[in-house]
């Protein structure tokens, strides 16, 4: 029995790369776009002040986070608001979802009343899920 043997052009051919790259590029556009941005809640301009046991806050969907800033502006997604707006606000989040949490972020060299008032908002509409952020020395 005669067996065929290729010549050396076939057998040296290269592995085509082109699908793998494909699948790399579509995986790579699926986490872009899939990854939720909520940076827009983080306020850059709001340090919080450190605490030694500090955790991460990690944003979840049900969460209204509250930038405090140190000169006294109150502001949720970037959009500022005073005090009464933000009783508004609290009200109508608890009004759609009993369970609201409420993250207070607070910068560090802001008046400590400012962001304490967010919280007597958040008692006054029975919010349980209050947070105030701090972060761990040196870090974020």
């Amino acid at each position: 029995m005669r067996i065929d043997r290729k010549s050396e052009e076939e057998q040296t051919e290269l592995l085509n790369m082109t699908p793998m790259i494909d699948i790399v590029f579509n995986l790579l556009i699926f986490f872009l776009v899939g990854t939720r941005y909520a940076e827009i809640e983080r306020d850059m301009l709001v340090n919080p002040p450190s605490a030694r046991h500090a955790r991460a806050i990690t944003a979840t969907p049900r969460e209204l986070i509250v930038n405090v800033t140190v000169d006294g502006r109150y502001v949720i997604a970037g959009v500022e608001y005073k005090v009464q707006d933000l009783e508004r606000i609290i009200a109508r989040a608890v009004k759609e979802n009993p369970e609201q949490a409420v993250v207070v972020r607070g910068d560090e060299k802001a008046i400590l009343q400012l962001p304490v008032n967010v919280l007597n908002l958040c008692e006054k509409h029975a919010i349980k899920r209050k947070f105030l952020t701090t972060i761990t020395p040196g870090g974020t």
